[in-house]
């Protein structure tokens, strides 16, 4: 569990190394699970909000500078 509530603005990250995805907070690992196959989907990527768009799913706070990339990058 990784709660940030301190009104700054944080780096997020994910990565799946083939085996393992993990969610950084601030390039500090937070959550890692392992998972060796991806599987696609083709119901879009939502960001803000979860997959029902339940107004209490909405994110309370602002998204900034998102990409994505298919190949490895560094901080």
């Amino acid at each position: 569990d990784a709660v940030f509530t301190d009104g700054q603005w944080h780096h997020v990250g994910f990565v799946w190394d083939g085996t393992h995805r993990t969610l950084y907070l601030d390039e500090v690992p937070v959550a890692e699970d392992a998972v060796p196959k991806l599987v696609g989907g083709d119901g879009g990527l939502l960001l803000g909000c979860g997959a029902n768009s339940a107004p209490e799913t909405f994110w309370a706070g602002l998204i900034d500078d998102v990409r994505i990339y298919k190949r490895a990058v560094k901080p």
